[in-house]
């Protein structure tokens, strides 16, 4: 089974779950409820404060959900199932990653896209100011989604419980995807800084998982 039919059943499942339907309409209906409770964020857009409250819940909920399918998984024995045919062990993880990162990155590419209509009724901001705020917004957004689901495949291999990873999750991925936006900011970084940080780490994180994954008796 290549990598893609497993990204297509992993996708399949994922786009159906219940947490996925959730977050594809309350993180736009998050958008909407800041702008008719929030007043003043200190001359922030709303489409950048949208895509920092984005990323921090859309990311816990991505890696808690992470966490939990691969341990229920395990549990059930699942991967005795792929494992007795040639399947690399890896391509069930980036399969996962990958299915995962792509439900929750719609939702927020809505959410922010709406924010972004938004700031463009009330502030009277133009197509410039517009697409300076959404790519900013999607890059935070892309990049802390990135490092929490590829934490939430690591916890997920080697946590040994439920309850071990989703504490891990609160305490080790949420704080680790935090201290990429520290350069920004500080102010002593730049946005790419963000994007090349959170590109290294998902890839680490996915290496040691794929590593972990390889070697584990399941």
């Amino acid at each position: 089974m290549s990598l893609w039919m497993l990204f297509k059943d992993e996708l399949n499942g994922f786009y159906r779950s219940k947490v996925m339907l959730a977050l594809w309409v309350g993180l736009p209906a998050m958008a909407l409820v800041l702008y008719f409770l929030t007043d003043d964020i200190e001359g922030m857009p709303i489409t950048m404060f949208v895509g920092l409250l984005v990323s921090s819940i859309g990311g816990l909920l991505t890696s808690v959900l992470i966490v939990v399918n691969i341990l229920n998984e395990k549990e059930r024995k699942v991967y005795d199932l792929f494992f007795v045919r040639p399947i690399r062990r890896e391509n069930l993880l980036l399969a996962k990653f990958a299915a995962v990162f792509l439900c929750v990155m719609i939702a927020s590419f809505i959410a922010i896209f709406l924010a972004a209509f938004l700031d463009s009724v009330t502030e009277g901001y133009g197509v410039r100011e517009m697409l300076s705020s959404i790519s900013d917004s999607l890059l935070i957004t892309i990049s802390l989604m990135a490092i929490n689901s590829s934490a939430g495949v690591l916890i997920g291999v080697f946590s040994p419980s439920v309850l071990v990873g989703v504490l891990l999750v609160l305490f080790g991925s949420n704080q680790l995807s935090s201290l990429v936006l520290l350069p920004m900011i500080t102010g002593w970084g730049e946005m790419w800084m963000v994007a090349l940080a959170s590109i290294g780490i998902s890839f680490l994180l996915l290496f040691g998982a794929s590593i972990l994954f390889d070697r584990k008796e399941l």
